[in-house]
């Protein structure tokens, strides 16, 4: 068998060269142009260099510490690991940027984000409604939902693109609904409130339980069976209706509330706990084992203030901001209640739910892994599964305040918060759409209209993230000179640099030396 080639070939031969110093020149040239590799990468992306290795087992960790003249060092410590990456990107479909035809959607645009999404977006979510997606069963009278349609094909899109599933069990149809008023009364919906404010800010009406739950029943038979296989589920969507205007609070007890009339009164942990308890039903009708089947919960909004003037504040301070108390009491209560769950999921921004921000985005795009962080400091005999459960993020935003969006500027802002969730021991993170707000940030790509579907570089880093630090990567502790500046994320083959400032950097990585760009996220491999 004739012995394969090496992909890389020598372009000339020193065969027949005699002349010392022109022989050392050649030498120097090979040298040099063997040492480093940059991937040519466009404009809009995030940089990938390779290093030739000489060795099979040469890494990061190998690399010599030589003294150089860069103004900031990165030291990998590889004597020091700090854990296992349980990290993974994911995006939730939240509009009908890739649904075709529709509006001025472009076929090849929307070509071009799905094979995105294949190569770089593991886990993809959708709600059974809303956001995009019609009501399943939008008349009362009708004995069963049957309204599958436009979910089948959101469905069929994960599959096609190869994206992990999620459903969320979130909205619901109007006519299960009502909204607890300040006097202690229920204002029921009606057909033209299906998509109006009160819609998304209501719930299940406690007399409409056993409907709610059917319908859940329905959507878990018809998606846990092949083809989908959806093993992932979150319930709800941010507490939407259970918050109470009479307690200034949610509503998150595992109380059934009172079904003796049209009112809307139980608290969230009994409605998630009915609802996990028909999922492992229906997973036992289908033969699924129910511990491959995950639900999630409580999905909270979780909110910090700049302002110490609020009724509800913790005792959680950090430089961004103060935590509320409420959302904090939610997570609290339900890991305390829960019938089971196979996650622990919230959401949240960088940005003070009173607009009053303290510190700068990077600084308070700490708060998710600060939360991770927390969840795992509480006691998990009094609270269950809190230092074992993966913790998602439902939904997350890092922006950078303003209503200038700068693509550099955001991609290292969320990169950045992403490597301390991961760092954290965080899991999912699921992206609210792919195009970000428009206004403060952007997201992975360009709109689907005619000539775009085009990766910004906030995909190419996420794709790094899905590549080069996947669960069961082991990490390396990091120092880096001047943390103010540059953010590191280290294994033994890969190292992620953002550099956080809106100046270029020269940068010391264990003895190799990387030129940042302003705002560049930088994987060395």
């Amino acid at each position: 068998m004739q012995e394969k080639p090496s992909s890389i070939q020598p372009s000339f031969s020193l065969k027949g060269v005699s002349d010392p110093f022109l022989l050392v020149i050649l030498l120097c040239v090979i040298l040099t142009s063997c040492s480093e590799v940059t991937i040519p990468s466009g404009e809009n992306q995030s940089t990938i260099t390779g290093r030739s290795q000489h060795t099979e087992h040469a890494t990061i960790c190998s690399t010599k510490s030589d003294k150089t003249n860069a103004a900031i060092s990165v030291i990998v410590d590889c004597s020091s690991p700090t854990g296992l990456s349980q990290f993974s990107p994911g995006i939730s479909h939240v509009d009908n940027t890739l649904t075709y035809p529709w509006g001025n959607n472009d076929s090849s645009a929307i070509d071009n984000v799905k094979s995105l999404i294949k190569q770089g977006i593991p886990f993809e979510n959708t709600p059974i409604m809303a956001w995009g997606a019609p009501d399943p069963w939008p008349d009362p009278s009708q004995p069963e939902p049957s309204n599958w349609g436009y979910l089948n094909g959101r469905l069929q899109q994960i599959l096609q693109t190869g994206g992990t599933p999620i459903i969320t069990l979130c909205e619901a149809p109007w006519w299960m609904k009502g909204q607890l008023q300040p006097d202690g009364s229920t204002l029921s919906l009606q057909p033209s409130d299906e998509w109006s404010a009160i819609a998304y800010n209501s719930r299940i009406m406690d007399t409409k339980m056993n409907a709610w739950l059917h319908l859940v029943q329905r959507v878990a038979e018809r998606y846990m069976a092949p083809p989908y296989n959806v093993r992932y589920f979150q319930v709800w969507n941010e507490l939407k209706g259970y918050e109470n205007p009479i307690t200034n609070a949610y509503d998150y007890s595992t109380s059934p509330g009172d079904p003796g009339g049209p009112n809307a009164k139980h608290g969230y942990t009994y409605m998630y706990n009915l609802v996990y308890e028909r999922l492992m039903q229906v997973a036992r009708s289908l033969g699924i084992p129910t511990d491959s089947v995950k639900v999630g919960g409580p999905y909270v909004g979780v909110d910090t203030w700049g302002s110490k003037n609020q009724s509800k504040l913790s005792t959680i301070s950090k430089a961004y901001g103060t935590y509320d108390q409420r959302s904090l009491d939610v997570v609290l209560y339900w890991l305390r209640h829960k019938a089971g769950a196979g996650f622990i999921t919230f959401d949240g921004g960088n940005g003070n739910s009173d607009n009053i921000n303290l510190a700068n985005p990077f600084v308070a795009a700490e708060k998710f892994a600060d939360m991770v962080t927390w969840i795992r400091s509480l006691n998990n005999t009094r609270y269950p599964g809190a230092t074992t459960l993966p913790i998602w993020l439902a939904e997350w935003y890092a922006t950078s305040y303003n209503n200038t969006p700068n693509n550099q500027l955001n991609d290292a802002i969320k990169s950045y918060a992403m490597i301390k969730f991961l760092k954290a021991g965080g899991a999912v993170a699921l992206s609210w759409g792919g195009l970000g707000d428009g206004e403060s940030d952007t997201g992975f790509w360009t709109p689907t209209t005619a000539g775009g579907g085009k990766a910004l570089p906030l995909y190419y880093s996420t794709k790094a993230f899905k590549d080069y630090f996947p669960p069961g990567t082991k990490i390396y502790k990091t120092v880096v000179s001047s943390p103010e500046s540059v953010e590191a994320l280290a294994s033994a083959n890969n190292i992620m640099l953002v550099n956080k400032t809106a100046k270029s950097l020269t940068v010391d990585v264990n003895g190799f030396i990387v030129s940042l760009s302003p705002y560049q996220v930088h994987v060395i491999s």
